[in-house]
């Protein structure tokens, strides 16, 4: 089933087991998210923190810590099933930029019938705080670590819009509160916000931006996705849950928003104003980030539901709930990824890197060098970017089991033939990277080599025959080992 709210999808949660009430008081400073990072680490329930010091809303965390409950918000009742849906859209297309498939005939009436509808008015505006009533003290905001310098929005999806086609941007960033009624805004210099930035600045004009909360957990979903610049994240989550999303336009600014949101942050950019400094701030390694410039949003508006949920993402040593959802989404966007990398069988994001900076790729190899052609082309995908070591296998290897892909690496790389890097721009959530200039990222070629990337005959694996195979098979019981093992690659 698709989920109207937040309200109902946990709900659901609570039914199947998967959510955990903590009536316990607990401090939004620290304890509510070390509590988070040891179930996550687990994989464990939803926790919904009922009485959180200083405040009197719940605080929803780990949401979507689990496959399982990434799949049931949305509508699904496994991973195949979400994968099949974006089969079924882009499989017979051809335009390189696959949001623009989705706007391609024949599926043209499909994309209609998830477009966002826009609603006169929205639970997401039951109360209205505008102007000198704004107060970002009043929500219960997290601190996920001793040495952050303030508490840190981790869960709300951005929106702006293009200055000239009033095309709607989205993403999901940190915000740092600053005061009463300032944020800091942690998008990178390389993200599609920092560019919309810079042509409002050009015209002179301060950027808008909203900041949503809660509501239909696709919506998040869809923010994290891999997505090329101008996707609409309403679209692609009405494409997650087959039902289109409602939006409101917000109560100051020009911009529309999910109606059924649990909070909204209305405010604004002035691109004239210097820059403040986030930071540091808990990293998806569990390591701080190095304090940074970025920009200041001014907060005009606060509206919420009647009764909130404030939902918030722990960082921390992987696995935590934003890792599961790169990994998670990884998998749904293969069949998309392979349009633009066709020898791509399949890849994932291991949780030792937090689902952003390890990649491992299996591909179907037929020439020399293609190995080192996928690695550059992965490298300028969305989700891949700040992979910086990116392992690259034959088909045959399971991506997502560590021994076979450290078993590739030592049968078939010579160092100084296999190991490759590529520069490019940092990225301010590694906590080995120096934001004042440009980082280095690696590859592995881990295939085997053929003609023209190695000379002479290339080993092959030296196993037993066939018949003996089946003969130790037939006689296994005999030898009074116990259960025969399972067969290792």
């Amino acid at each position: 089933m698709s989920h109207r709210c937040l309200a109902d999808f946990l709900e659901e949660l609570g039914h199947a087991g998967e959510l955990v009430r903590v009536e316990a008081q607990v401090d939004p400073a620290g304890e509510a998210a070390e509590i988070t990072r040891q179930i996550a680490h687990t994989g464990g329930s939803a926790l919904l923190f009922g009485v959180v010091a200083g405040h009197d809303g719940p605080v929803l965390t780990n949401l979507l810590g689990t496959e399982l409950r990434i799949c049931r918000a949305l509508g699904a009742n496994s991973l195949p099933e979400v994968i099949e849906r974006m089969n079924r859209l882009v499989d017979p297309l051809q335009p390189e930029n696959w949001f623009e498939k989705l706007k391609t005939a024949p599926h043209i009436a499909a994309l209609g019938s998830v477009t966002p509808r826009h609603a006169r008015a929205g639970p997401c505006q039951q109360v209205v705080r505008l102007g000198s009533d704004v107060e970002l003290g009043n929500l219960p905001v997290l601190q996920s670590a001793a040495e952050e310098t303030a508490p840190t929005i981790t869960a709300a999806v951005t929106f702006s819009a293009d200055p000239q086609s009033r095309q709607p941007i989205g993403g999901r960033y940190d915000l740092q509160v600053l005061d009463r009624d300032r944020l800091a805004v942690c998008w990178a210099a390389h993200d599609e916000p920092a560019r919309l930035l810079a042509e409002y600045a050009r015209r002179n004009e301060k950027m808008p931006l909203a900041a949503v909360l809660g509501g239909d957990p696709a919506v998040l979903l869809a923010a994290a996705a891999p997505l090329p610049p101008g996707a609409d994240v309403c679209a692609l989550a009405g494409l997650f849950r087959e039902k289109p999303i409602d939006v409101v336009t917000c109560r100051s600014l020009e911009l529309e928003v999910p109606a059924e949101a649990d909070v909204v942050i209305e405010g604004y950019v002035d691109p004239a104003e210097p820059p403040t400094t986030a930071g540091p701030l808990c990293g998806p390694l569990g390591r701080y980030t190095l304090p940074r410039p970025v920009p200041v949003m001014h907060v005009t508006a606060v509206t919420q539901r009647a009764n909130p949920v404030y939902p918030a993402m722990v960082s921390g040593p992987p696995p935590h709930e934003a890792s599961v959802i790169r990994r998670t989404l990884a998998r749904i966007f293969l069949p998309l990824l392979c349009k633009s990398i066709p020898e791509l069988v399949d890849y994932d994001l291991p949780p030792y890197g937090a689902g952003r900076h390890w990649a491992v790729l299996a591909i179907r190899k037929t020439h020399a060098g293609q190995a080192r052609r996928v690695a550059h082309a992965a490298w300028g995908s969305p989700g891949l970017t700040f992979a910086k070591m990116l392992v690259v296998v034959d088909e045959g290897i399971d991506v997502r089991d560590p021994q076979q892909v450290l078993g590739a690496i030592a049968v078939n790389v010579d160092p100084g033939r296999d190991v490759f890097f590529q520069q490019g721009p940092p990225d301010p959530l590694d906590p080995a990277a120096a934001l004042d200039r440009l980082q280095h990222k690696m590859a592995i070629d881990a295939t085997a080599k053929l003609p023209g990337e190695r000379t002479g005959t290339w080993p092959v694996a030296a196993v037993a025959g066939e018949e003996i195979r089946r003969l130790v098979a037939e006689r296994w019981t005999e030898y009074g080992l116990g259960p025969e093992p399972e067969a290792k690659q």
